[in-house]
Parts: C-alpha cells; structure tokens; sequence
C-alpha cells in the first residue's frame, strides 16, 4: 500500500463523467467485489499543517441510487467504526432522498445530528482488464482536486453525477470509487482517496470489505483511534 504523501504538489485530474459510457458503474459494480483480496486503496491523502481534529460521530454517506447496496454498506461502517471508539451514523437512517430536501435544509439537519464529521463514498470510473490490475499515481505527489476541499460543493456534485445500472457483461471490470470525510465545524476536507476493486458477485461481502478496508486505512492515517 502506498505511503501517505505530506507535500501535495498537483492536483488530480478526475476524467470527465459519461453517462453513457458502459465503462461508469454505480455502486452496485463495486458492491459485488472481494474487496479483501481484489481492492487497492491507490491514493490516499489525509490533511496537513495542522491537526486532524478528533472525531466522536460521522455521518456515513454512500452515493448511490439503489437504495439496498447502499444499506448493506452503511450498516457495515457503523459496525467497524464503532470498534474504533466512532459512532457511525447511517445517512438512510436520518437522512430523506436527496431531491426531497434543499440544501439549507440538509445542512440543518447535519448540524441538529451533532455530527464531527462527514464521509462521502462514491463510484467514479471503470475499466475494463484482460490482465492483472496495474494501479499508479499521476506524477510524484498527490492532492484532492480543488473542488473537494469544501463539504458543500463536494456534496451537489457528487449526487449530481451519481449513475445507475443494473447488469455488467464483462468478465474483469475494475472500479473506481473516492473516498472524502469533511469536518462539519469548517465543512473543510480532512481525509481523501481513491480505491479500485475488480468487479464480482457478492455484495454482501463489498459491505462487509470495503468498509473494513476504509476503517483500516482511517486507522492507518490516524484520523481515527490513537491520535
């Protein structure tokens, strides 16, 4: 797993969205896949300069328009962060759809929950492979995108490119999903990355592994447990 890079230089470039691409999957790509054997967390970065702020509750949010793969994720992150002394609250517990309420009105009831933090899983790409996943990093260092580092704008975009499907026809396909986790007090980026995974067909044990793959790089990162 790659080292933590401390001097961001240059941002990432995030390719462009097609919504009519079948190379971009919703969740449900990455919600099949054997994450503990088959997924790479292929860029990591966690916030400089000044300490990570101590996070009791986080409010756990997976982008994704099937309503049950997004369940099974978040339940599995309540469990594994409450391990690790972290409340994890699930967003389809406290939170309506999205179109359902304004943004003002999202930010109420973010603030009314007493969260510390908020973390924004999505998918963002995928690709197909004949052969064994290469994952690299563009140039030496690497840094969020400039839009990521606030919690709002972050937020619009992200439902505003969330995509659907519900079939794939590849044997290999690879994933890749972000990972952005805000402090609510400044809505300000604290923890960020990339992950690809190969596409499977079991669900479930995405929930059960992704999410212990994410908890185990916050712990890594020391934005959660011993500080």
């Amino acid at each position: 797993m790659p080292e933590v890079e401390s001097a961001p230089a240059q941002p990432l470039r995030i390719p462009a969205f097609r919504k009519h691409s079948l190379f971009l999957l919703s969740f449900l790509a990455l919600a099949a896949l054997p994450i503990s054997a088959e997924t790479k967390i292929v860029h990591h970065w966690v916030l400089t300069g000044q300490p990570v702020p101590r996070l009791k509750k986080i409010l756990v949010l997976a982008v994704l328009e099937n309503y049950l793969i997004r369940q099974e994720f978040e339940d599995e992150m309540e469990k594994l962060l409450a391990k690790s002394g972290v409340e994890g609250v699930r967003s389809h517990m406290v939170l309506p759809p999205r179109n359902e309420l304004m943004e003002g009105e999202l930010k109420e009831r973010i603030k009314e929950g007493d969260f510390d933090g908020v973390l924004v899983i999505r998918p963002i790409a995928a690709r197909q492979e004949s052969e064994e996943v290469v994952t690299g990093v563009a140039g030496h260092f690497y840094a969020p995108p400039p839009g990521y580092y606030s919690l709002w704008p972050y937020w619009n975009m992200a439902w505003s490119h969330a995509f659907t499907t519900s079939s794939y026809t590849q044997e290999k396909t690879v994933v890749s999903a972000e990972f952005n986790l805000y402090n609510v007090t400044d809505e300000k980026l604290l923890w960020n990355g990339e992950t690809d995974t190969v596409y499977s067909e079991d669900f479930r044990k995405l929930a059960r592994d992704y999410a212990k793959t994410l908890v185990k790089q916050l712990k890594r990162d020391k934005v959660i447990g011993k500080q």
